[in-house]
């Protein structure tokens, strides 16, 4: 479910025993954490609420927590918080943990504790037994990104609440310099009321100038002007690289992507997609896809192919010790730029 489903349930009475929170938007996990907290008073809260790490608490001391019968008051709540063992990684200095005992826990969960586990791993093993158990008898609690619309939507709506208005281009340069994470673009807002303070509205200069760029922002411009043929503008980038001291094996590794996803959008693109169709595709910001279409519609994809097989050879030599990184990767931008 999502959290404002959550929340409609937990504010009608209607409580499960045990939740598991999914996804990984910081903002969301902590409303999930509120939304429960809520459900205590203070009084209550400090007797009868517990949060356990398990990478270094056994899941036998989360358990005894869990079925201990609350003190003065009707409910206990449990946060059971980095539950590794429902992954396939293994964790370094964590405690080897009994997982049965909480598989069987789910089956017969305490009646008067709310469980709330936060899997908020990019992936869950399905294979596991706990994995199974915990789909089969938890509900899940969706804390995801949000799609490109739905989080353009949740953005406006907190500004037109505090008396700001964006406008669409500004909106999508916001979402795609934050990666699509609602934490992060929350995170920017305070500056950019502040910069329209007078005028109430925030425009694409705004999010420019007080958004920084991402890694991947800063080598897509790079891509742009080797692309462009602009030698001096495509050295100068290198150059606050190495100043950064930015491996050129992470350069190459993003480059790569990136070239992939160019060539990919041009081919869908000349199969007649359209640009929504595309970014859903290639689980790509639609505003990306934009700026990748607008980049290459000049270029012959035979040329990008052929910039992309140099790339991949390029990481080849770099990571196989076959000259120096630095001075390879700067071959490389002289000879397409």
């Amino acid at each position: 479910m999502k959290i404002n489903e959550l929340k409609k349930q937990l504010n009608a009475g209607k409580i499960d025993n045990v939740y598991y929170v999914t996804g990984q938007e910081t903002a969301f996990i902590q409303s999930v954490q509120k939304l429960f907290k809520a459900l205590l008073t203070p009084e209550e809260a400090e007797m009868n609420f517990a949060s356990f790490d398990l990478t270094n608490v056994s899941l036998e001391d989360m358990i005894g927590e869990a079925i201990s019968a609350p003190f003065f008051g009707e409910r206990r709540l449990v946060f059971a918080e980095d539950p590794y063992f429902l992954t396939g990684e293994k964790i370094k200095h964590s405690v080897e943990q009994n997982v049965d005992l909480l598989v069987e826990y789910l089956k017969d969960p305490a009646p008067s504790t709310i469980l709330v586990i936060f899997a908020t791993y990019e992936k869950l093993d399905q294979r596991k037994k706990i994995t199974k158990q915990l789909k089969k008898t938890a509900t899940e609690i969706d804390a995801g990104k949000l799609d490109s619309h739905l989080l353009a939507k949740a953005l406006s709506k907190q500004l037109n609440d505090e008396g700001f208005n964006i406008d669409q281009g500004a909106m999508e340069l916001l979402v795609n310099k934050t990666k699509g994470s609602y934490s992060l673009a929350l995170n920017q807002l305070d500056k950019l009321k502040l910069y329209a303070m007078k005028t109430k509205m925030i425009d694409s200069q705004a999010v420019n100038e007080l958004v920084p760029q991402s890694l991947d922002d800063n080598v897509f411009d790079l891509m742009n002007q080797i692309l462009n043929r602009n030698i001096y503008q495509a050295e100068e980038l290198y150059h606050q690289f190495s100043l950064q001291k930015i491996d050129p094996i992470l350069l190459t590794a993003i480059f790569t992507s990136q070239l992939r996803s160019l060539i990919q959008t041009k081919i869908l693109s000349k199969k007649g997609l359209s640009e929504a169709t595309i970014a859903k595709q290639l689980k790509i910001h639609p505003y990306r896809v934009k700026m990748s279409l607008k980049q290459s519609r000049n270029l012959k994809l035979s040329s990008l192919s052929k910039m992309f097989q140099e790339i991949v050879d390029l990481d080849f030599q770099v990571k196989s010790g076959q000259g120096d990184k630095e001075l390879l990767f700067d071959l490389f931008i002289a000879k397409f730029a």
